[in-house]
């Protein structure tokens, strides 16, 4: 087959490379194509060039590569509306994403889960516990948390079982193909991505695809909660509705509760002993760049929370590190310094700003981009402590006069990060060189 990779991306586990290398090792003639460079793209290109097979379209999309393939695998991230895109549909060429091509071909039962926050926390969680249960030759971990499962799909036997984050845009692709996974698992809505979904209802439409194509025997785990009660009532299996429960665990926060609440009820569905539960649940220390404590100075905490890239998101953080004050005085502590802001996802941040209003404890550093209109216009009105920053370097500049014992220094950006940043790992990244720094 002639095969077109739409949408390479830099990620050396990602979809597009994953995909690359499932089809340039069975023999297929292989075309690549990103927006993006070869210099930017410089690993992925590299590992690939070794096959006489795989050619590339590098810094710009080629219409007539849609023309020339038998097969598109397309990024999540490519939108329909694309040009590409468009001349694909027109042409009824087939497409796939390289999570449709694993569900097709996996031997074993796959764990999906989804939601707009805390899926990459239940994900690791649930893959840590059903681990230490031993029930299972292997138990697998991928999807959005980490690697393209094409990538250790020949490995996977009958005996083993797969744990997937899934994305709203991965979502997409599994149901047009019609997949959903044995054991659904959706944690929230809120929102997010309405820079990609032209509402709140296609966005979660592209989140009800983690259920919408089960069967009968299969199961979806939903929250207890008035807003999922027609999902509950359109999903073709069995349904369970999640509560939040008390659990010892070692992070902290409500929203971590109802993680560990989730991950708790789908694991006991698959039969694993409470005390393994518990134990696992208790020692669970946390992902990075997720409310991660990355160092103590001089008595101020370092936490890097860039995945925070809601305003909701932004909130959970803000509730986890609180510093009692009885009066609000200027940018000086103590005080939470938040480093808030960067790309707009066509999100609203009237919330967090009458939040931040009301509380005593919190100064912000607001980052350039174009959110910082909106984050300004309702930081303005709601009479929020904030100060205008260049960069990352500058909002550690300006606030050091001010740091003292006491203090928590929060990356918690409430927004994308193009722009100033790669992405929201390059973002956290930085940060954690600027703490390194911080005191030499």
């Amino acid at each position: 087959m002639n095969v077109l990779i739409l949408g390479l991306g830099q990620y050396p586990k990602g979809s597009g490379i994953a995909a690359a290398l499932f089809f340039a090792k069975q023999g297929h003639e292989v075309c690549v194509t990103d927006l993006k460079t070869a210099k930017e793209l410089k690993d992925n290109v590299k590992t690939l060039k070794k096959f006489k097979n795989v050619r590339f379209t590098l810094g710009k999309h080629d219409v007539k590569d849609v023309r020339w393939a038998d097969l598109i695998v397309r990024n999540p991230r490519v939108r329909k509306d694309s040009r590409e895109m468009k001349e694909a549909i027109k042409l009824g060429k087939p497409m796939e994403s390289d999570l449709s091509l694993f569900f097709k071909a996996c031997p074993c039962p796959i764990v999906g889960v989804t939601g707009t926050r805390g899926k990459s926390t239940t994900t690791k969680m649930i893959h840590e516990i059903l681990w230490h249960s031993k029930k299972w030759r292997e138990v697998w971990l991928g999807g959005n948390i980490l690697v393209s499962p094409l990538m250790f799909l020949h490995q996977v036997t009958v005996k083993d079982l797969v744990v997937l984050e899934m994305s709203s845009f991965q979502l997409e692709a599994t149901g047009e193909a019609g997949v959903s996974p044995q054991i659904a698992v959706w944690t929230n809505l809120m929102r997010d991505h309405l820079n990609a979904y032209p509402s709140m209802a296609e966005y979660a439409e592209a989140k009800a695809q983690i259920f919408r194509h089960q069967q009968t025997n299969d199961v979806v785990f939903f929250p207890n909660t008035p807003d999922f009660n027609q999902y509950a009532k359109e999903a073709p299996g069995n349904v369970v509705r999640v509560k939040q429960g008390k659990f010892k665990l070692a992070i902290p926060g409500d929203h971590n509760q109802m993680n560990a609440s989730f991950a708790a009820a789908v694991v006991a569905q698959l039969g694993v002993k409470a005390s393994v539960i518990k134990k696992t649940l208790a020692s669970f220390k946390g992902l990075e760049n997720r409310q991660e404590v990355i160092a103590k100075k001089n008595g101020i905490i370092f936490v890097n929370d860039t995945t925070a890239t809601t305003p909701d998101a932004a909130m959970a953080a803000l509730d986890v590190f609180r510093i009692p004050r009885k009066k609000k005085q200027d940018m000086s502590g103590n005080y939470v310094q938040l480093i808030f802001g960067g790309a707009d996802k066509e999100l609203e941040f009237e919330k967090i700003a009458i939040e931040l209003g009301k509380r005593k404890d919190v100064a912000a550093y607001v980052l350039p981009g174009t959110a910082h209109a909106k984050i300004k216009k309702q930081f303005d009105k709601y009479k929020v402590c904030y100060m205008d920053v260049k960069d990352l370097k500058d909002a550690f500049k300006q606030m050091k006069p001010y740091l003292q014992s006491g203090d928590v220094v929060l990356l918690s950006p409430g927004c994308a990060s193009f722009g100033l940043f790669k992405n929201e790992f390059d973002r956290g990244e930085q940060f954690k060189k600027l703490v390194k720094a911080y005191g030499k």
